[in-house]
């Protein structure tokens, strides 16, 4: 906010702004256009017209302050039932709440930041802030109820002075009026004089008249607002109570500041135990969700380091075996041809030797020589078939031997990846059990957590039993002195003695730690040894 716009809202909030500006629009619109023979005329201008427009501006600066104040609270009577906290918890707000709930104020108008029932609120959260307990929460309200009405009864004072400063000017225009009619008077000319004391007169009367007026108008109008005021913090005060009384949890601190500070230990520690807690639950969440993850990458890279390796043997192994198929087949072709023409070249010279025998021979020789020929022939013809016949059977041998092994090969690739995902589902079981014993463990640590907090919650009330059990023993050592101080002054040992049996038989009940009493000793020593 600018200086400009910040100034523009303090002027806008003051009564003299208003009020003169009301004063000026009266004169201008109302005393002015009357005539001088005229009652408004008579009484707001003329002569003493000084005192007049003083008072007139007066007035309307009182009339401007109280609407001022009329409209604020008019603001504040038809917000209260609209702002406030919220609803407390059912186990009760605690006193760490108390930022939250200033923070719930800072959303409120900020035309009601400064009203009764917001600052009341501030001011009593900030004192269960600073103190830290709400235990004295009721004195506090009520000092602030006497601070708001003495806030009140300051915020009328301006009204009060200028409701007490318009009769003075009244009676300061009487005795300018009265001034003015004695130096008019003429004791030797009384007749020519007298219409100039009476107009002397006329001031002092006029302006003493319009004084008491205007100040009887503003009181009344004082009054009206003062009234709605006070109705509208009596309504601030009961909308406070329900606001705030009953709604922080209180300890007894005011009887005993020990037990609000063993309170305030105990749930501070619950709060560090929960705070532990939760990060030990985030801590053991993200170890198993590293760990998942851990697994699944270790599988993962397992399962790809396998299949490259297999895959990687299996085309070694193929490719191997395919050249040596191919080196046996081409060797064996080399061997059929090599036989082949070693056939040929003996045909050939057996053909080359028959046929000189046949040239030098007789027919005889000729026939057995295409016998032989034939028969030669034959076994050529025989032998290609049994070669031939070789060679296919050992095709068919080595083709059966390549399929044995890809079986043999597709078999070793199945069982490989039966064992790789046997090894896989081993350690996803194994990643499950350790997460299963992981969400047991931190099952087991919440049930200790909740466990300690019990043992915490009924050692606090342990506590404030005992603190109860102290001051009952407090209550009854005094009942106990006033009742041996009485005994001390009779002189009859049989009622004394009765009394204090009675009496320690009350506190050891009271206490539960039997004690007993002998009916030894004197009445001082009785008396000693009880006090100590």
């Amino acid at each position: 906010m600018s200086r400009i716009t910040s100034l523009s809202e303090w002027l806008l909030r003051q009564a003299a702004v208003w009020g003169g500006l009301a004063c000026l629009a009266f004169y201008a619109f109302v005393v002015k256009p009357a005539d001088d023979a005229s009652t408004i005329a008579q009484y707001f201008d003329g002569d003493g017209w000084q005192v007049k427009y003083a008072t007139a501006g007066l007035f309307f600066v009182g009339v401007a302050a109280l609407t001022i104040r009329a409209i604020g609270l008019l603001v504040q009577s038809g917000a209260l039932e609209r702002t406030g906290l919220s609803d407390p918890p059912a186990d009760g707000n605690t006193v760490e709440d108390a930022d939250a709930l200033l923070d719930e104020l800072d959303y409120a108008p900020a035309g009601l930041q400064d009203g009764y029932f917001i600052r009341r609120l501030r001011h009593a959260l900030l004192y269960v802030k600073q103190k830290g307990t709400a235990d004295m929460i009721d004195e506090q309200l009520q000092r602030l109820e006497d601070v708001d009405l003495d806030r009140m009864n300051q915020s009328y004072s301006t009204v009060r002075v200028i409701a007490s400063t318009i009769p003075i000017l009244g009676f300061l225009g009487t005795v300018i009026g009265i001034t003015l009619a004695i130096a008019k008077l003429s004791g030797q000319a009384m007749e020519q004089s007298l219409p100039d004391v009476i107009a002397g007169l006329s001031v002092a009367f006029n302006t003493t008249a319009q004084a008491l007026a205007l100040s009887i108008i503003l009181l009344f109008i004082k009054f009206a607002v003062e009234r709605f005021d006070a109705r509208l913090l009596a309504m601030v005060d009961d909308r406070v109570n329900r606001q705030l009384r009953g709604r922080f949890r209180q300890y007894g601190a005011a009887h005993d500041p020990h037990v609000a500070a063993i309170q305030r230990s105990s749930e501070k520690m619950l709060t560090a135990i929960e705070s532990a807690s939760n990060r030990q639950t985030a801590l053991l969440g993200d170890s198993l969700a590293a760990a998942n993850s851990a697994w699944q990458n270790t599988a993962a890279t397992t399962a790809n380091i396998l299949r490259e390796g297999i895959s990687a043997g299996l085309k070694s192994g193929l490719a191997e075996h395919a050249r040596a198929l191919n080196d046996g087949v081409a060797k064996h072709t080399s061997d059929m041809q090599e036989m082949l023409v070693r056939h040929a070249e003996i045909l050939s010279e057996n053909v080359d030797s028959h046929a000189q025998t046949f040239v030098d021979g007789n027919q005889e020789q000729l026939a057995a020589l295409v016998d032989s020929i034939e028969a030669h022939g034959a076994a050529l013809a025989d032998a290609l078939e049994h070669h031939v016949g070789v060679m296919t059977e050992t095709e068919t041998r080595l083709a059966e031997e390549n399929r044995r092994h890809l079986g043999d090969v597709e078999s070793a690739l199945g069982e490989a990846m039966v064992l790789s995902a046997a090894r896989q589902e081993k350690l996803i079981s194994q990643s499950e059990e350790l997460l299963k014993e992981m969400q047991v463990a931190l099952v087991e640590a919440a049930g200790a957590t909740v466990a300690q907090q019990e043992q915490l919650i009924k050692q606090s009330d342990v506590l404030l039993r005992v603190v109860e059990s102290t001051g009952a023993v407090r209550k009854l050592e005094e009942a106990l002195n006033s009742n041996l101080t009485k005994l001390a002054s009779v002189h009859d040992f049989e009622q004394l003695f009765t009394s204090l049996s009675a009496t320690l038989q009350l506190l050891s009940s009271r206490v539960g730690r039997p004690l007993g009493v002998s009916r030894a000793g004197d009445a001082d020593d009785t008396t000693t040894s009880q006090a100590a």
